[in-house]
């Protein structure tokens, strides 16, 4: 009788800790979905900086530049999800902006340096789609490196035109002196 009433209680302690187990294991499961939908939630970068009116009127009608201009504003306001399902697009447009730059004055090593920049970044974003255990904050600190090196390449066109601005006005202020 002794052994059976010992019996029952180890039982009971071992039902005890298999429903503790599975406990912890549906725990588990629902922290692992709770973690799934972050990567549908949409998040707010910095925005990159614009380009003055000279710049504007500088570069034309640069398709190419255009293109990726538009594509980055959508990454203004956007999800991870939402950024790695745009990430190819966005590095075969800047890859078509690095390979077609027209404007002559931005035709040398700094500024194609930070197109270069640039397309890295994006690349790296494209890489990570291919990456499953890929998290959020991950994807969302790469769009703000991508939209860092856009404001960096919009400061050195801003700054190209602003110093041919300068150099015009120079040049006027001499023409007058002279005569």
């Amino acid at each position: 009788m002794y052994f059976c009433f010992k019996m029952i209680k180890t039982l009971k302690y071992i039902g005890i800790l298999v429903i503790f187990w599975s406990c912890k294991d549906q725990a588990t499961k629902q922290q692992q979905v709770a973690k799934k939908p972050e990567m549908y939630i949409t998040t707010k970068h910095t925005a990159f900086l614009p380009l003055l009116k000279t710049s504007k009127k500088g570069i034309g009608a640069w398709n190419e530049y255009t293109q990726v201009s538009e594509k980055l504003q959508k990454f203004l306001t956007i999800s991870a999800t939402e950024a790695l399902d745009e990430a190819l697009q966005l590095s075969d447009n800047i890859k078509k902006l690095k390979d077609s730059i027209r404007p002559k004055e931005l035709q040398n090593a700094s500024f194609k340096t930070r197109i270069h920049v640039l397309e890295n970044e994006a690349l790296r974003l494209k890489d990570m789609t291919y990456i499953v255990s890929i998290s959020a904050k991950e994807v969302n600190h790469q769009v703000d490196k991508i939209l860092e090196a856009f404001s960096a390449t919009n400061s050195k066109i801003n700054t190209v035109y602003s110093q041919l601005e300068v150099e015009k006005e120079i040049l006027l202020k001499e023409e007058i002196t002279k005569q």
